[in-house]
């Protein structure tokens, strides 16, 4: 199921950057670094010995209900922040909060090929996702690389728990490989219990922006 959905991908892909460029025309950025997206770009340098912690917040407001945590690990020593997005209005918020404290790079689009580059140029010790952003491929090539997989502030609205639950064969596979799920109520946590993630692996933590 994992590799038609790469399938599927792999086609929807030049229209994904289509969609892009057509957005560009209001908002110019769209229109730009491109090649992060395909995992083309520099390693960074991280300080020898640093964990280095990777965060995805998808846009602007995942990123402002995870800069306590962000914040947290900056003041945490031998920390080193890698911050992903996928748009341009996270990425300046990124850049404009905390500068060059964190490293910033679009996130990789979810092909195994491309996940792979991306990892091999990081090389987290931690991946951790805000909210709900669930990508199979991303989650499944992070636990080839032994890399934990957390769900922070994890939320599932109904609708898409019905969603996943559509694509059965492949959602739970992929909830299986993922280490631990921070659930804002028990609401959301029996949600992705009821899709096939192990009892042991969840926990009801509350709302981060509390």
């Amino acid at each position: 199921m994992r590799y038609l959905y790469s399938c599927i991908f792999s086609i929807a892909l030049p229209f994904i950057f289509l969609k892009l460029w057509l957005r560009g025309a209001k908002v110019p950025s769209y229109r730009q670094r491109w090649l992060e997206r395909l995992a083309f770009f520099k390693a960074p340098t991280f300080t020898e010995g640093n964990t280095r912690l990777w965060i995805h917040t998808v846009s602007v407001g995942e990123f402002i209900a995870a800069k306590p945590l962000i914040q947290h690990y900056l003041n945490t020593p031998n920390t080193s922040v890698i911050i992903t997005t996928m748009t341009p209005t996270g990425s300046e918020q990124v850049i404009k909060t905390f500068g060059d404290q964190v490293t910033h790079i679009y996130a990789p689009y979810d092909l195994t090929h491309i996940i792979n580059r991306f990892l091999r140029k990081i090389q987290p010790h931690i991946y951790v996702i805000m909210e709900t952003e669930l990508w199979p491929n991303t989650i499944h090539c992070c636990k080839k690389k032994h890399i934990p997989v957390i769900v922070a502030n994890a939320r599932l609205s109904e609708k898409s728990a019905r969603g996943y639950t559509r694509v059965n064969k492949l959602s739970k596979p992929m909830l299986k490989n993922i280490t631990c799920v921070a659930a804002q109520n028990r609401t959301d946590a029996s949600r992705f219990l009821s899709l096939g993630l192990p009892d042991n692996n969840v926990d009801v933590m509350g709302s981060i922006k509390f």
